[in-house]
């Protein structure tokens, strides 16, 4: 198995909530590369966001009461999922238990006790014979609680949720839903409220995005909301960022599944030729991103760029102040999102995506640029797709390998090394200029829109 594979079902098992047994996590993974249930934040491979916080466990509700667990019947099925303890997943679990329920009268021991009876049902290794509850805690209508399962080696999370008076064995046995995995210095918890819950570990400042815009280079702007190593009642959808003794630890998003969108006739392209089937990948597998509130999406460009091999498509999602989202999907077939600056060669695993998707943000639909993706690896690539206003025909550019560059079709390719500062302008045949285009990525190994993705626990 090639080690995308690994990371594909290893990051699948780590972020699912299988309150229903998931017997092939990678299959079901790639099955669902069309439908696109996003899920952002998760230890996410670069090439997909998935689930949750990254690392972190998502609480997912079924349609309805689930049945309790039997002895037929596991909580989480498939490998096990426990990991090696590491300094900070150590304080996590030597952390008092935190929450608002915590000191309710024999409850915690309660939760520890029936955790103990069902760790089979969690698929917890035998030599994990000691447990400490996390948090329990009463909000938004709903009791939720985490657990870890532990020895001195490794660790394994396990936790749940239920409405207001739910019992013990109702929590414990998962009858409301379920999450586990490898236990994370941060985690993002939810149930089938409005509102979720960020585990920190003690003395670290876990904060959520309260607002967000597309600054006028391009990268995201936020105001910084919440504090502390336990935040309740924050959005169930967000941005998050852990700093710890003044270092950012993490910078991730988290989301939760949503519908599918329908597939119908994309609209057509406004400039270039868009292959329709592609146009219909790039509106389906729509990045979604905490914190954009995309009003309404349209295909802007659809060609194959000078100097490229295969076909690209470009959508625009447009927000309220004027700002863009960008997404293009390149090359045919089912896509998978790249948005690592250094990934892996792709899997040759059966039905694995084929095409492409990489994303950007922009002030303004005048001119937009977004990174192209590898050939041969699943990463983001030294060239950088531009797309110029009507009438435009030349790119001055500051800061990339040629001053000048000619537009094909009023698009160009700058050859950039990521992370890469650019200032781009869009001039006529009389040298006026169109419009300009400031590019500012930020130095992480990862980026989603213009946002810059952290997870630096070492």
């Amino acid at each position: 198995m090639s080690t995308l594979q690994e990371r594909l079902r290893e990051e699948m098992a780590r972020s699912v909530a299988a309150v229903r047994p998931a017997p092939d996590p990678l299959g079901r993974l790639l099955r669902r590369q069309r439908r696109r249930a996003w899920r952002w934040g998760a230890t996410a491979l670069g090439a997909l966001a998935a689930a949750a916080a990254l690392g972190a466990q998502t609480l997912v509700a079924p349609a309805g009461p689930a049945p309790k667990p039997t002895p037929e019947h596991r909580i989480m099925s498939g490998h096990m999922l426990d990991e090696p303890l590491t300094e900070w997943t150590r304080r996590i679990i030597d952390a008092p238990t935190r929450g608002n329920a915590a000191d309710e009268p024999g409850l915690t021991d309660a939760l520890a006790a029936g955790v103990v009876r069902n760790a089979w049902s969690w698929n917890a290794r035998p030599g994990l014979d000691r447990v400490k509850v996390l948090f329990v805690a009463d909000q938004g209508g709903e009791r939720m609680f985490g657990a870890a399962l532990y020895n001195d080696q490794r660790a394994l999370y396990v936790g749940s949720f239920g409405p207001a008076g739910v019992s013990v064995e109702d929590l414990v046995g998962a009858r409301y839903g379920a999450s586990g995995g490898a236990l994370s210095p941060f985690s993002v918890h939810v149930g089938s409220g409005t509102s979720a819950i960020g585990l920190a570990p003690p003395g670290c400042t876990a904060e959520w995005a309260a607002t967000t815009r597309v600054g006028t280079d391009g990268t995201l702007e936020h105001t910084w909301t919440g504090g502390g190593d336990f935040v309740t009642g924050a959005p169930r959808e967000q941005l998050w960022r852990v700093t710890c003794d003044g270092v950012v630890r993490e910078v991730q998003y988290h989301d939760v599944p949503g519908a599918p969108g329908k597939k119908g006739s994309p609209p057509p392209a406004e400039p270039g030729h868009a292959d329709p089937e592609i146009a219909k990948e790039v509106l389906w597998a729509w990045p979604k991103v905490p914190g954009l509130d995309v009003r309404s999406r349209r295909i802007l460009w659809g060609g194959t760029p000078p100097g490229e091999r295969r076909p690209v498509v470009v959508g625009l999602g447009e927000l309220g102040d004027g700002s863009v989202q960008v997404c293009a999907v390149t090359g045919t077939g089912g896509s998978i999102l790249v948005d690592r600056v250094h990934g892996e060669p792709p899997s040759g695993a059966r039905g694995f995506p084929t095409a492409r998707l990489t994303t950007a943000v922009a002030p303004s639909d005048a001119i937009v640029a977004v990174r192209l993706p590898a050939d041969e690896r699943i990463e983001l690539s030294e060239r950088l797709l531009v797309i110029a206003p009507p009438g435009a025909t030349e790119l001055r550019v500051a800061g990339g390998e040629a001053e000048h560059v000619a537009l094909a079709g009023g698009v160009a390719v700058l050859v950039a090394p990521v992370p890469a500062t650019l200032g781009i302008e869009a001039l006529d045949a009389t040298g006026r200029t169109l419009a300009t285009l400031k590019v500012a990525e930020p130095h992480t190994d990862r980026f989603l829109a213009g946002q810059g993705l952290v997870r630096n626990w070492e």
